[in-house]
């Protein structure tokens, strides 16, 4: 599927079409408003791209939770954090430690022409927070809206805070690897990247060494249920 282009919708457009309400589609819906205010320096639709980058980023920081941990995450503990980056991000680090390195793992013990995206969630946070500013402003008019400045900053801190989502969502996937689901020996060897006794390089190199040894022992899983079945005729 082609990527859609946010430019020159109006606001019709942008509320009616191409409506999708996970991260993607928050950061595509930020992006087309904040077209739209750049175009017509207009104040309501800043906010409604500030207001959907907000969402944008936490919904994204939802998404990593769902991804990494699945059921792990409690729905009581998850509705606490409801709107606060900061708090579903404390989760997410809670629940898997050492996120961010499992994702440099992931990414390179992913098969080539599988991109995956590592987040930098303390960006998404402070993200979150400039772009508050422009939800929450107040003070003299010949400050904020009347003001040239106001919009030009508004109109950056809110493009690069849409701009990191979507780029990111439209060069990679966002995945990890489920840890308890790991071959032993791959298991082993994020336990060594983990704990810094190898270096990532390393990691890569072991597993390639390990690779017809994995593939094998997959082989013989997948034949097994024929085998057996042609015993029972």
């Amino acid at each position: 599927m082609p990527i859609p282009s946010f430019t020159k919708r109006s606001p019709n457009e942008i509320v009616t079409e191409i409506n999708f309400f996970e991260s993607s589609g928050r950061a595509f819906k930020a992006l087309s408003w904040l077209d739209y205010a750049k175009s017509n320096r207009n104040v309501s639709a800043l906010e409604y791209a500030a207001l959907e980058t907000r969402l944008a980023i936490e919904q994204l920081l939802f998404e990593q939770l769902i991804v990494g941990v699945g059921t792990k995450l409690e729905a009581s503990e998850y509705k606490k954090c409801t709107g606060n980056a900061k708090k579903l991000n404390e989760i997410l680090e809670r629940i898997i430690p050492r996120y961010e390195r499992l994702i440099e793992f992931t990414k390179a013990m992913a098969p080539d022409g599988i991109p995956i995206t590592k987040w930098n969630n303390r960006a998404l946070i402070e993200h979150s927070g400039k772009v508050s500013k422009y939800l929450h402003w107040s003070g003299g008019l010949d400050e904020t809206i009347q003001a040239s400045a106001w919009y030009e900053k508004g109109f950056a801190v809110v493009e690069a805070a849409a701009n990191y989502i979507w780029q990111g969502l439209t060069t990679g996937n966002t995945a990890v690897m489920a840890i308890n689901k790991l071959e032993p020996e791959i298991r082993e060897l994020w336990d060594l990247y983990a704990n810094d006794h190898i270096t990532l390089e390393c990691a890569v190199k072991r597993a390639e060494i390990l690779e017809p040894i994995l593939q094998a022992r997959l082989t013989r899983c997948s034949t097994r249920p024929a085998q057996k079945a042609a015993q029972i005729g």
